[in-house]
């Protein structure tokens, strides 16, 4: 693939270093905004080296995105009291398929689209901890423990 092709400008009096070839950058990754560059043809030259830091940086960027707009969804319909939290666990581990956007969307007096963002941030969540549960048991922590 190839580079975000276009450039942020510089709106700060502080000088940048182009990351290619060392010399004033005035324009950004549009991207992630980590890196500056004095040309397109500078940041192209750089891509194969920053694309690995770039997808990582943006993933955060959205990471963070995604869990604001999940914070101020949770906010904004009172999701947090245990009473709606217990609710939305009994539904999520019902046994049934997966519930719909549009069915808790419906349940819980939002739209679709908030809901989505809503259920897809809790995706994120049971991967996270799903990869961790892996992690420890690689790592040997919750084996059972063998009494004396």
């Amino acid at each position: 693939s190839t580079a975000p092709m276009s450039l942020s400008a510089n709106s700060s009096s502080t000088k940048k270093t182009c990351q290619a070839c060392g010399k004033d950058a005035s324009k950004k990754c549009s991207r992630c905004s980590t890196v500056w560059y004095c040309s397109p043809e500078c940041q192209r030259q750089d891509w194969k080296s920053h694309k690995p830091v770039c997808n990582s940086e943006y993933q955060m960027q959205q990471y963070e995105l995604h869990k604001k707009a999940f914070d101020a969804i949770t906010e904004k319909y009172n999701l947090k009291t245990e009473e709606k939290s217990t609710e939305i666990a009994e539904l999520l581990t019902s046994g049934t398929d997966n519930v719909t956007a549009k069915e808790f969307a419906e349940r819980f007096g939002m739209d679709v689209q908030e809901a989505v963002v809503f259920l897809e941030w809790v995706k994120v969540g049971v991967k996270f901890k799903e990869q961790s549960i892996d992690a420890a048991k690689k790592a040997g922590f919750g084996a059972q423990q063998t009494s004396r």
